[in-house]
């Protein structure tokens, strides 16, 4: 089947249920088309999530307990495999948040990855959507887009890298989010004093670098639909 957009998308503003073979529609959709989900993911996960994002590993965070479901994806995608395991999770009233994680070599290309998240948020657009620690290596310069239907993610805290960190709460702001249980927290402070007590000396440089330099806008450095290219569409 062809996706059609705007039915689809009437559909689920009114409060219906995507079905198996709209979520398979979604997964191999044109990059063109994409687009048009993610901000409609956006746009149903501001509805039931508003504008905070939980960040699972935040420091000093309290623990929560929620009934959860691993979805691990790989290459090469099976969408009709992905699109029933989808639709289960959304009509279980037991499962309260959806964990996607990409796993495997080679990894999705990040457009089919962008998918994946399109068609997890809307197969359930109240229920939470995780993405785990391969956030950064599937996703790649896309991740702008992806963090718009997410309502709850890994920060990148390594001190091996710890630039991440800052990249991380970089991507958060520019996506119009606030962290939840942050509060007036300042969270640059706290991960550059927890990467110091961490043997990392320069943490400030690190942060410092992170905020103002990384780039603020998407595309994704190659050739194909996106505009920037290199996404895999």
């Amino acid at each position: 089947m062809t996706l059609n957009f705007s039915d689809l998308a009437a559909r689920l503003r009114a409060g219906e249920t995507a079905s198996p073979a709209n979520l398979h529609d979604i997964l191999t959709a044109s990059p063109a088309a994409t687009f048009a989900l993610m901000e409609l993911a956006a746009e149903l996960r501001a509805t039931h999530f508003g504008s905070t994002i939980t960040a699972i590993n935040l420091l000093g965070a309290p623990e929560r307990q929620v009934a959860s479901s691993l979805v691990e994806v790989a290459a090469p995608l099976d969408a009709d495999a992905l699109a029933a395991t989808l639709a289960d999770l959304a009509a279980d009233p037991a499962v309260e948040r959806i964990d996607v994680d990409f796993v495997g070599v080679p990894a999705l290309a990040p457009m089919e990855a962008l998918r994946v998240l399109a068609a997890a948020r809307l197969a359930a657009p109240a229920k939470s959507l995780h993405l785990g620690e391969s956030r950064d290596m599937t996703l790649r310069s896309l991740q702008p887009l992806a963090v718009g239907a997410l309502d709850s993610l890994v920060l990148t805290v390594d001190p091996a890298q710890p630039r991440l960190i800052f990249e991380d709460l970089k991507l958060i702001v520019g996506a119009g989010l606030t962290i939840a249980d942050a509060g007036d927290r300042d969270l640059v402070a706290e991960c550059v004093e927890h990467l110091r007590a961490a043997g990392v000396e320069d943490a400030d440089a690190y942060a410092q670098v992170a905020l103002e330099g990384a780039a603020s806008g998407g595309g994704c450095g190659g050739n194909c639909a996106c505009g920037s290219g290199g996404c895999g569409a």
